[in-house]
């Protein structure tokens, strides 16, 4: 009798064991999701705690939309992150994207979730990274791109087209109003040498931005053929300064960058820039080049350049 009440008790609990097994493999799976990206496919957890970000301030702020609040990120000015209040950060580690970052400090971040910029995670090596947590990478030509794309990483695609719809309506009235496709702008920054760059397309937000808006960007593309559009810009010698012929022009500058104001003020002295038409009739402009990442930087961005260029 005894051992047959202890058989049965034996086959109950071995019913529950099983099933319990069985419950949990299932939620551990549920647990996942495969994520296609710009390099491949990745399984990730479906609420990652511990988010590596490394694609500097606009990724990050991004990030802190979709309510993702990353262990660690890199940054181009670690201590000054525009357009964020200090609780945002808090807890975020932050680091310079200058220099070398070694994978045993990105490892003592313990992350269950690396996310970033596709230069930046090809640069470091996909594979090391993937070493260390299941690795994602954000390929998006644009600002608003990347945004859509982070979103969609995380769940939200529809959300940020909802987000994205809205500001590009509002764009196309703001286009309309400033009378965009009738007017040119050059988007210039002088770096350390000087060195001067001129933006004709993304992924900078403010040249991507005029170009939505309808703006004629000069130099023209068929104008710099030859000189090799990098991250969206070209570099031009101080005999191309006339290249710079827009009615207004746009200084990109940051005085963060060591060097960089300097190298704006010798610029502002030589004889072919105070030829430039819109020097020579004080419609030149200046904007903060690191100081409007993400999406949030973006809307921030449009209601400074149209403030702006109304008034002009």
């Amino acid at each position: 009798m005894w051992l047959r009440t202890s058989t049965k008790a034996f086959v109950a609990w071995l019913i529950v064991f099983l099933t319990t097994l069985l419950l949990t493999t299932s939620a551990v799976s549920q647990d996942t999701r495969t994520i296609t990206h710009a390099l491949g496919e990745t399984e990730i957890p479906a609420s990652p705690v511990r988010v590596l970000a490394l694609g500097e301030e606009g990724l990050l702020l991004d990030l802190l939309l979709a309510g993702i609040k990353p262990v660690a990120s890199n940054a181009n000015i670690p201590e000054a992150i525009p357009l964020v209040s200090e609780g945002e950060l808090e807890g975020v580690e932050l680091f310079p994207s200058a220099g070398q970052v070694s994978l045993e400090v990105l490892q003592s971040f313990q992350p269950d979730l690396i996310i970033g910029a596709t230069y930046f995670i090809e640069e470091l090596g996909y594979d090391l990274l993937s070493e260390i947590a299941p690795t994602v990478a954000i390929n998006g030509d644009t600002t608003l791109a990347s945004y859509q794309e982070t979103f969609r990483i995380f769940g939200n695609e529809d959300e940020a087209l909802a987000n994205i719809e809205r500001l590009k309506q509002r764009i196309k009235a703001e286009g309309e109003t400033l009378e965009a496709t009738t007017r040119t702008l050059s988007v210039v920054t002088v770096y350390p040498g000087p060195n001067v760059a001129a933006w004709l397309d993304g992924p900078l937000p403010l040249p991507e931005l005029l170009l939505e808006l309808g703006f004629s960007l000069r130099p023209a593309l068929a104008d710099v053929e030859g000189l090799g559009l990098r991250q969206g810009r070209v570099f031009l010698s101080l005999e191309q300064l006339p290249l710079l012929d827009a009615e207004t022009i746009l200084l990109l500058q940051s005085n963060l960058v060591e060097g960089e104001e300097e190298a704006a003020l010798e610029l502002g002295q030589h004889p072919l820039w105070l030829q430039l038409p819109a020097v020579k009739n004080e419609r030149v402009l200046s904007f903060d080049r690191l100081g409007y990442p993400g999406f949030r930087g973006y809307e921030k961005l449009l209601g400074d350049v149209v403030t702006v260029l109304r008034e002009e």
